[in-house]
């Protein structure tokens, strides 16, 4: 059985050293003995020394990306002998290419997000990001603002990522309930959906099932179909631009007809369905999957509004 091993993430100066201080302070991950941090970077903020002696916790911080070898690893483990390891990683050294020893138990990864910087970064640094909630279990972005900006952040991050929970926390590190802006009306019936509205509607209907189940939907979208798709269905779903156009994904929800359906791969239909959520085998929880009332073909979207896009 392997050490126990927690991966902290995040751009330099986005609070993860605070985040593992507070974190082990408050017993947040349980008693766990002894404690090692490798550091992969040195940030402004330091541990504090009486917080580590109460936390049963060492720190080791490498200064070059050649520390980070076997040996130098082996090393450090048999010097401090820990229970448990956090490892702060340095983003700026390709972190998803430098294997982990085998003895090191991965059980979550978290990222830390600086909510005050994150339009900054993610804007300018979008490769950076994608690498970083891709691997993602847990995304906390702090010192947020109770806006539509923190949804908005919130929304990108799920796109790229909608397996992975995200919260949001206050300056004052108080997680932030954000009531919902959704662009479109869940009160309408159907719930109809423009172009731009489908980003936050997929987002939405993972955290928020019960707002869509049995519910009619009417929108337009692209149906993408495969021979691995269960017979009569397709992906009624768009193109996400996550980070370039090296990098676009498909993101969108299967799609069950009856009767005979021509049309070609990647056409653009209007659709109305009806939302429910079911369980397959295989797949974590239950997935929502549209029942077809009508569907029509329509002509495919101008170039600036095929793509769902992250702001």
């Amino acid at each position: 059985m392997g050490i126990p091993t927690v991966i902290i993430r995040g751009i330099l100066e986005s609070g993860k050293t605070t985040f593992i201080e507070q974190s082990l302070l408050n017993g947040d991950f349980g008693d766990l003995g002894r404690t090692l941090i490798l550091l992969q970077e040195e940030g402004e903020v330091e541990f504090s020394e009486s917080a580590l002696k109460k936390c049963k916790a060492s720190v080791k911080a490498m200064s070059k990306i050649s520390d980070w070898n076997d040996k130098y690893i082996n090393d450090v483990i048999r010097e401090y002998r820990p229970q448990v390891v956090f490892i702060e990683v340095n983003e700026m050294w390709d972190f998803n290419s430098m294997p982990l020893p085998k003895y090191f138990d991965v059980q979550q990864v978290m990222t830390i997000i600086d909510g005050s910087t994150f339009n900054a970064y993610f804007n300018n640094m979008r490769q950076k990001f994608v690498d970083m909630i891709k691997t993602t279990e847990i995304a906390i972005i702090n010192r947020c603002k109770p806006t539509e900006e923190t949804s908005n952040m919130k929304r990108s991050l799920k796109i790229i990522n909608s397996g992975m929970a995200v919260i949001a926390l206050s300056e004052d590190g108080q997680e932030l309930k954000l009531e919902s802006d959704l662009p479109f009306s869940l009160k309408n019936d159907p719930i109809t959906l423009k172009l731009s509205d489908f980003g936050a509607f997929y987002i939405d209907s993972f955290e928020n099932k019960d707002r869509y189940d049995g519910k009619m939907i009417e929108f337009d979208c692209m149906a993408v179909f495969d021979r691995k798709l269960p017979p009569k269905s397709f992906v009624a779903g768009r193109l996400a631009m996550t980070c370039c156009v090296d990098d676009i994904q498909l993101i969108g929800h299967l799609c069950a007809y009856d009767g005979n359906l021509k049309l070609k791969n990647k056409t653009w239909i209007h659709l109305k369905a009806i939302a429910h959520y079911m369980s397959f085998k295989g797949s974590n929880g239950d997935q929502l999957v549209f029942e077809a009332v009508e569907i029509s073909e329509i002509p495919t979207p101008s170039e600036d509004e095929i793509l769902v896009t992250l702001n």
